[in-house]
């Protein structure tokens, strides 16, 4: 084992050296940190094999035990989850349908959204074949705008639930409401949205028939994996999409180690103090606060609400009167130092954000004083 995150042989003798990861749960640095009841849960299932099929099942139970859901799987990560949702909800258990997508010749194949659902990794659903058809502005949707949109070609509704996600359109409630009418399931992306812990059950309780959501940031599984979970048919209808078929989710396999870490995980999520957890995310984040809030021409505050920041989290606001480094060179100031230091940025407003999930003992200090000299070094 490496004397610390920041010593490590493994990535050494690759020419490798780790960061102190500040920027959340991303997975272009890791995601998060597995914990040691999850590690020895990987090295175990790794000792024995079972049928992984059988292995996805029974913690699909679990899933489903806890989340409210009629059935649950796990999968390659939430976005695998998104590519597997969308596959049920065109072809059913027909396995001929199953196996010639991304050919959707035939098939119901058009994912209704709204405009402002649009994200990032939006396109995933269009890995089986599926065409979107966007409903409303940039700020608003009407339910008219949706239910003119519904046609017999219509496979599923897709809503995003996301960090920043705009409000100002259709709410979940009123989504499944009228695509029920028609009998159409409504797919869920809630990829980030634990904590609260709660979240896990509220997409189930306001209607949704999947919901997709990542295993390894705050759950802290695998980064490889996530869940899906939701009606029983179309969970069965994911299964028959999935590995270790030969079908569109054959490319997304989990491993048996994978499957158990992600249970075992989040067994442990579920017993844990959140309120706990968050006092002491926050309280990571005290020395940042201390040290960076007296700087001239920032805004420094440690923000935690229900929309964007989902766990406390220092955000640094570069106001007018700054006089110094962008917040761009500021970050990459921080990861080409020594340590490496991968702090997050905000794309639309360019805030630097700290996040404490994946902080150890002793490093929120070095982060602290890495911040302050690289702002007070470059002002002007």
């Amino acid at each position: 084992m490496p004397e610390s995150n920041l010593d490590n042989s493994v990535y050494a003798d690759l020419g490798l050296r780790p960061v102190i990861h500040a920027g959340g749960a991303t997975t272009n640095y890791g995601g998060s940190r597995m914990q040691s009841d999850t590690l020895a849960a990987y090295v175990a299932a790794a000792q024995s094999f079972v049928s992984v099929v059988e292995l996805n099942r029974r913690v699909g139970t679990y899933i489903a035990e806890v989340t409210g859901a009629e059935a649950g799987m796990v999968t390659n990560g939430a976005a695998g989850a998104m590519v597997l949702s969308i596959a049920a909800c065109m072809t059913g258990t027909d396995v001929a349908a199953v196996r010639r997508l991304p050919d959707a010749t035939g098939l119901k194949d058009e994912l209704v959204i709204q405009k402002t659902h649009r994200g990032g990794y939006s396109h995933m659903y269009t890995f089986p074949g599926a065409r979107f058809v966007e409903v409303g502005d940039t700020q608003t949707c009407l339910a008219e705008e949706m239910t003119a949109a519904f046609s017999e070609r219509t496979a599923a509704v897709a809503f995003l639930i996301a960090p920043g996600t705009y409000q100002g359109g259709l709410s979940l409630p009123e989504v499944t409401k009228l695509a029920h009418a028609r009998d159409i399931p409504v797919i869920v992306d809630a990829a980030m949205t634990v904590p609260p812990r709660d979240n896990l059950r509220r997409f189930i309780r306001e209607g949704a028939d999947l919901v997709a959501m990542s295993g390894g940031k705050v759950i802290r599984g695998p980064q490889d994996t996530g869940l899906l979970y939701g009606r029983s048919d179309l969970i069965e209808a994911a299964h028959v999409n999935n590995s270790p078929n030969h079908a569109i989710g054959r490319p997304q396999k989990v491993s048996r180690e994978g499957m158990l870490a992600l249970y075992t995980a989040l067994k442990s999520y579920m017993a844990s103090d959140e309120d706990e957890m968050l006092r002491e995310f926050e309280t990571a984040l005290e020395p940042i606060l201390d040290d960076v809030g007296e700087l001239d021409g920032l805004n420094v505050s440690i923000e935690h609400d229900d929309n964007k920041y989902f766990v406390p989290t220092l955000v640094v606001q570069f106001t007018r009167d700054w006089q110094g480094a962008s917040p761009l060179e500021v970050q990459e100031k921080m990861l080409s130092g020594d340590p490496a230091i991968w702090v997050g940025r905000d794309l639309e407003t360019s805030d630097l954000n700290i996040s404490p999930i994946n902080l150890q003992d002793g490093e929120a200090p070095i982060i602290a004083r890495r911040l302050h000299t690289e702002l007070s070094e470059h002002q002007t």
